[in-house]
């Protein structure tokens, strides 16, 4: 298990950011779109269509629009609660014993996890895609569910958590066209870098 430090509400040019290990001569930099995050809307928007037209589905499936609308707020909020548990989910996988920072940054309103040990490529495609069973759980509770106010928040917490980790499935298609087998996966100061031992 990774030792797993909280931070808290973090600024955003905080030393745990500079943290990286050195650079091994045969490493590369990852090649990651510079505005990642709307390109990473190529993966949200999908999954945004896929969850509106799920509501379809359920309305068929229940003869009834399946949610009530002034719930779906709670579902927001929830959704949002657990970031928190999206950064969790990242930290899992990461070596044991290793340094893990968890915490927000209030001026990105974004949570994040940071760690500087490398990884193997197929742990780190484990380690982005974790967090989507934020997604799938309620997504699956959703479908099954004929109440509709539990419907109205586990479809908009379903929605977050399928959506929020589009930078990180930007980041596993980027790993895999672009790093071999069996190399491996660190924080650079330059962003991701990849190498063989």
């Amino acid at each position: 298990m990774p030792n797993i430090i909280f931070k808290g509400i973090t600024r955003a040019n905080d030393s745990i950011f500079d943290e990286v290990n050195e650079r091994p001569k045969n490493a590369k930099i990852l090649n990651i779109p510079e505005n990642n995050m709307l390109v990473s809307l190529i993966f949200a928007i999908p999954l945004m269509i896929f969850c509106f037209c799920l509501i379809f589905v359920k309305k068929n499936m229940m003869n009834d629009f399946p949610m009530i609308r002034h719930y779906i707020p709670i579902g927001i909020v929830l959704g949002f609660l657990c970031c928190l548990i999206h950064e969790l989910l990242h930290a899992i996988p990461q070596p044991k014993g290793a340094k893990v920072y968890i915490g927000f940054i209030p001026s990105k309103f974004i949570f994040y996890m940071k760690c500087k040990e490398p990884l193997l490529k197929g742990k780190f495609i484990l380690m982005s895609l974790l967090p989507i069973l934020l997604g799938i759980v309620p997504l699956i509770i959703f479908m099954i569910s004929n109440n509709q106010i539990l419907n109205s928040i586990m479809w908009a917490m379903a929605m977050i958590g399928l959506v929020s980790p589009s930078p990180d499935y930007l980041n596993v298609y980027c790993v895999l066209k672009q790093v071999p087998k069996k190399a491996y996966i660190q924080d650079d100061k330059e962003g991701l870098c990849w190498f063989k031992k």
